[in-house]
C-alpha cells in the first residue's frame, strides 16, 4: 500500500545509490511481515527509474514453475530486454554454445548468462549504469524439500559468486532467516535489513499497519451504506488490532479480508474472541472456526483432501480439475473455498495467498487435529486420484482420428478436438502421476492401480502425450515408476519394457497417434512384454511373420551433448549415472535411464579430458587431461571440490581412479610415471613409480589398497606397492584390459590379452602366470 514501508524502501534505494556499497542487500524477517509486498513495490519503483534488471519470485507450491535454471534464464532475458549491449553479448554467447538452451548446470547458466555478460557490459562502457536484480522468497526455493533441495543448494553457490561482480550490479534478496541462508550471508559481504515482529516490532511497522487498517476499515464502513459508523470500529479497537498484528502485515491483511467475507462486525468479534492466543496461528484458527462451525467428519475429510490437493498440486488447479482429482463434488468444493476466501488468491485457480497458512495447516502444534494436513496421506490420495482419472477417461483413439496417413500436425481441427476431448484434469494426471507416485510410499492399493494402468492403459496414455506434444516426458516418468516398484520389491519387468518401447518409438509416437498401434506395437520384439500384453487386443493390425526383432536393440540410449569426441566414460557406483570426459575439454554427468544431462558441463581443463571416474560413494568425480592436470569435482554441482588442480605430471595424464576408500587418487601419465595423491590436499603421498612402460592406458587399485597395477600397450605388466613405491613383479603380455578380483585380498589380477586370438589370463599373487 502506498505510504507504507517507506523506511525499508528508503534503505534499499540509499544502498542502490551508493556505488561503494556491497552489491548484495538481504531483506529478512518472519513470515507475514510483508517481504514479498515490499519486493513487488521495489520492482515497480525500480522499473519506473529504469534501474530494474529483472525481478523473480519463488513460491513453494509452484516449485516446478520457477526452478533455479529458470531463474537465471528469466533474469538473463530481463537484462537483455533492458540493455542492448548486454543483449548482443548474450546472443553471441547462445550462438556459440547451444547447450545453454538445455543445460541443467546452474553454475554454467549463471556464469555464461549472468556473470560473464555483466563483466563484459562493465568493460564495454557500462560503468555508470546501476543494474538491480530482485529475488523474492529465496526460502521458498526448492519446494517442500526446502534447504535440502539440490536446486537450492546449487543456487546458493551462484549467489555467493554474485558478490564477486562489480558493485554496480546489485542483487536484492528477500527471505526468512533459515539456516542455509544465514550461512550464505555470513560468508559474503552484504547490506541487510531485518523487519522485526512480535515483541520486537518497530514503531514504524506498527504505524504502517495502523495506516493500512485505517484505510481498509474505512472502505468496509463506506460500503456498508450507513450500517457502520464512518470511524468503525473505533480508535481503541484499531489500536488493539494493530497490537495483535505485532508487525505482521499478513495478519492484518487476512483479518481485513475475513471481515469483508461476511457481516463485518460479527467477523471482527470472532477475531477478537480468539485474540488471547496471539499471532497468525490464532487468526488462522479463528478463521477456520468461524468458517466451518461444528463440521462433521465428512466435511473435515473433504477439507483435508481438497486443501491437501491444493498444497501438493504441481501446478495451480481450477475447480473442475481439483474436484476430479480429490473426488469432491462442486458444492463441497464451493463450501470450502468460500470458507477460505480470506486466505486464498482470487481467480479461477485454487492457490493460497501466503505460505504461512500452509505452514499452519502442516503444524500439529498449532492446527486443530480435524484441519491438520497429513502430507504423506495426502500424497497417497493425489497419486490415487491421478490413476483414477486416467482409468475413467483414457481410451483408444481418444480424439477419434479417422486416418493414419496424416501426421498429428497435419490433421485439420485436431487442436480443437484435443481441447474438447482431453480435459485439464486428464492432462494433469497424464503429466504428473509419476511425480506424485515418487512422493508416495509403497501401498498395495496404489500398486493395484499401477498394475491396471500398465496392463490396460499404457498405449492410451501415450496417445495423450502425443496429442499434447509431451512424449518427451514419457521415459523419465516410467523410470520413476520402475524405481517405485523396485522400492516395494514388485515385479518391474513390464515397466522396464514400457521404457524400452517409449524410448525406441518415441519419435514416431510424437508425430502420429495411429502409428502407436499400426507401427510401434507390431514392430516390437516378439518377446517384448508390451507386445505380448497388448497385441492380442488389436487383431486387425499388421503382423510380422518373418524377420522381426527378437529382442530390443542392445543399444539402450545414444547420449548426445558433447561437441567433440568422447574419450572416457564410467558408471556411478549405484549405476544410475554415467560420467563422460571429452575432447571438448568438459565433463558431463547423465542419467543412465533417461540419457538426460543431470550435471555439468564441468569446465576447467584447458585441453582434452582423457579419463574420468566416480569416487566409491558417488559424490565426487576425478578427471585427468592432456593439460597435465587432475581435478576433483562435486558430482552434483559441477564445482571443483579442492583448491587444485593436482599438478606434478610433466606430460599428458591418461588415466585416473580413486582408491577403494576414496581418500587417494592414482594417476598414470605419458611422462612414464604413476603418482598417488591425497584426494583432499592434492599432495603426492606415494611415488614416483618410474619403471613405467610408454603409453599408459589405465590403472587399478587392489581392494586392500596396498597395490597398483597399470595397463599399457606394450607386453609388460608391472605390480607396485602403494606405500613404498616398490616394484613387485612383471608379466609379459599385450594387455588391453585388467580387473582386480574384489574377493581376493591376496591380489588376483584378471586380464584380457590380445595376440592372434583372444584369451584370458590370471596373474596370482604377482608371482605365477596361469
Amino acid at each position: 500500500m502506498e505510504g507504507t514501508r517507506e523506511d525499508v524502501l528508503k534503505a534499499v534505494f540509499d544502498w542502490v545509490a551508493d556505488y561503494g556499497a556491497t552489491n548484495i542487500f538481504w531483506l529478512t524477517g518472519h513470515p507475514g511481515v510483508g517481504k514479498s509486498a515490499i519486493a513487488a513495490s521495489l520492482v515497480e519503483k525500480l522499473r519506473d527509474t529504469a534501474r530494474l534488471g529483472s525481478g523473480c519470485f519463488f513460491q513453494r507450491e509452484r516449485s516446478n514453475a520457477m526452478t533455479t535454471s529458470a531463474l537465471w534464464r528469466t533474469i538473463a532475458y530481463g537484462l537483455a530486454r533492458q540493455y542492448p549491449t548486454l543483449r548482443k553479448h548474450l546472443i553471441a554467447t547462445l550462438e556459440a554454445d547451444e547447450a545453454l538452451l538445455t543445460t541443467v548446470s546452474i553454475e554454467k547458466l549463471f556464469r555464461k548468462l549472468i556473470h560473464e555478460p555483466l563483466v563484459a557490459f562493465e568493460e564495454a562502457g557500462g560503468k555508470d549504469t546501476v543494474v538491480v536484480v530482485v529475488i523474492d522468497a529465496l526460502d521458498e526455493c526448492g519446494g517442500f524439500d526446502g534447504q535440502h533441495s539440490n536446486q537450492r543448494i546449487k543456487l546458493m553457490q551462484t549467489l555467493k559468486i554474485w558478490s564477486t561482480l562489480p558493485n554496480r550490479f546489485k542483487l536484492v534478496v528477500t527471505s526468512r532467516a533459515e539456516p542455509d541462508i544465514v550461512h550464505l550471508f555470513s560468508a559474503v559481504e552484504h547490506e541487510s535489513f531485518e523487519i522485526l515482529s512480535g515483541k520486537m516490532v518497530q514503531s514504524k511497522s506498527s504505524e504502517d499497519i495502523q495506516k493500512f487498517l485505517e484505510y481498509h476499515l474505512g472502505q468496509i464502513a463506506a460500503r456498508s451504506q450507513g450500517g457502520l459508523a464512518p470511524d468503525w470500529p473505533g480508535s481503541q479497537i484499531k489500536t488493539w488490532l494493530t497490537r495483535l498484528a505485532a508487525g505482521l502485515f499478513i495478519w492484518v491483511d487476512t483479518a481485513v479480508r475475513f471481515m469483508r467475507q461476511r457481516e463485518p462486525q460479527e467477523q471482527l468479534n470472532r477475531i477478537l474472541g480468539g485474540a488471547s492466543m496471539g499471532g497468525l496461528s490464532a487468526l488462522y484458527s479463528s478463521i477456520l472456526g468461524a468458517s466451518f462451525v461444528e463440521p462433521t467428519e465428512k466435511v473435515l475429510e473433504s477439507f483435508r483432501r481438497i486443501v491437501g490437493g491444493i498444497i501438493l498440486a504441481k501446478e495451480p488447479l481450477a475447480a473442475s480439475s481439483l474436484s476430479h482429482l480429490c473426488s469432491a463434488n462442486h458444492s463441497v468444493l464451493s463450501h470450502i473455498r468460500n470458507g477460505l476466501q480470506s486466505v486464498m488468491d482470487s481467480g479461477e485457480a485454487f492457490r493460497f495467498s501466503h505460505q504461512s497458512f500452509v505452514d499452519f495447516l502442516l503444524n500439529s502444534a498449532e492446527c486443530r487435529p480435524g484441519f491438520l494436513i497429513n502430507l504423506q496421506r495426502q500424497k497417497r490420495y493425489m497419486t490415487l486420484g491421478c490413476f483414477r482419472v486416467m482409468k475413467q477417461h483414457l481410451k483408444f483413439n481418444i480424439c477419434d482420428i479417422t486416418s493414419s496417413y496424416e501426421r498429428n500436425n497435419e490433421i485439420t481441427g485436431l487442436e480443437r478436438q484435443v481441447k474438447e476431448r482431453i480435459l485439464p484434469h486428464v492432462t494433469y494426471s497424464s503429466y504428473y502421476w509419476a511425480d506424485h507416485l515418487a512422493e508416495a510410499t509403497f501401498d498395495l492399493e496404489i500398486s493395484e492401480k499401477i498394475e491396471y494402468f500398465m496392463e490396460n492403459q499404457f498405449l492410451y496414455w501415450l496417445e495423450v502425450l502425443s496429442l499434447t506434444e509431451r512424449v518427451n516426458l514419457g521415459t523419465s516418468m516410467i523410470v520413476r515408476l520402475i524405481e517405485w516398484l523396485r522400492n516395494g520389491n514388485q515385479d518391474d519387468k513390464l515397466a522396464r519394457d514400457m521404457k524400452n518401447f517409449t524410448a525406441a518409438f518415441g519419435n514416431m509416437i510424437s508425430q502420429s497417434v495411429p502409428h502407436i498401434y499400426l507401427s510401434a506395437l507390431p514392430f516390437s520384439p516378439r518377446i517384448a512384454e508390451v507386445s505380448k500384453k497388448y497385441i492380442k487386443g488389436y487383431p486387425q493390425t499388421i503382423r510380422i511373420e518373418t524377420g522381426g526383432q527378437e529382442n530390443w536393440p542392445a543399444i539402450q540410449n545414444v547420449i548426445m551433448g558433447h561437441t567433440s569426441s568422447v574419450n572416457s566414460v564410467a558408471f556411478s557406483p549405484d549405476g544410475t549415472r554415467i560420467v563422460s570426459g571429452s575432447s571438448d575439454k568438459t565433463i558431463r554427468v547423465w542419467d543412465a535411464e533417461t540419457a538426460e544431462m543431470v550435471a555439468g558441463p564441468f569446465e576447467g581443463h584447458t585441453s582434452f579430458v582423457k579419463s574420468v571416474a566416480f569416487s566409491p560413494d558417488g559424490t565426487r568425480i576425478v578427471s585427468g587431461s592432456l593439460d597435465k592436470t587432475i581435478r576433483v569435482w562435486d558430482a552434483k554441482t559441477a564445482e571443483m571440490m579442492v583448491a587444485g588442480p593436482f599438478e606434478g605430471h610433466t606430460d599428458h595424464v591418461s588415466s585416473v581412479t580413486f582408491s577403494p576408500d576414496g581418500t587417494r587418487i592414482v594417476s598414470g601419465s605419458l611422462d612414464k610415471t604413476i603418482r598417488v595423491w591425497d584426494a583432499e590436499t592434492t599432495q603426492t603421498v606415494s611415488g614416483l613409480f618410474e619403471r613405467r612402460p610408454e603409453d599408459e592406458i589405465s590403472i587399478a587399485f587392489s581392494p586392500n589398497e596396498t597395490r597398483i597395477v597399470p595397463n599399457s600397450q606394450d607386453k609388460n605388466k608391472h605390480l607396485w606397492r602403494t606405500t613404498a613405491s616398490r616394484f613387485l613383479a612383471s608379466i609379459f603380455m599385450y594387455i588391453i584390459s585388467r580387473h582386480i578380483d574384489p574377493e581376493r585380498l591376496d591380489f588376483q589380477l584378471s586380464v584380457a590379452i590380445f595376440q592372434s586370438y583372444l584369451e584370458a589370463a590370471r596373474w596370482m599373487d604377482a608371482r605365477s602366470q596361469l
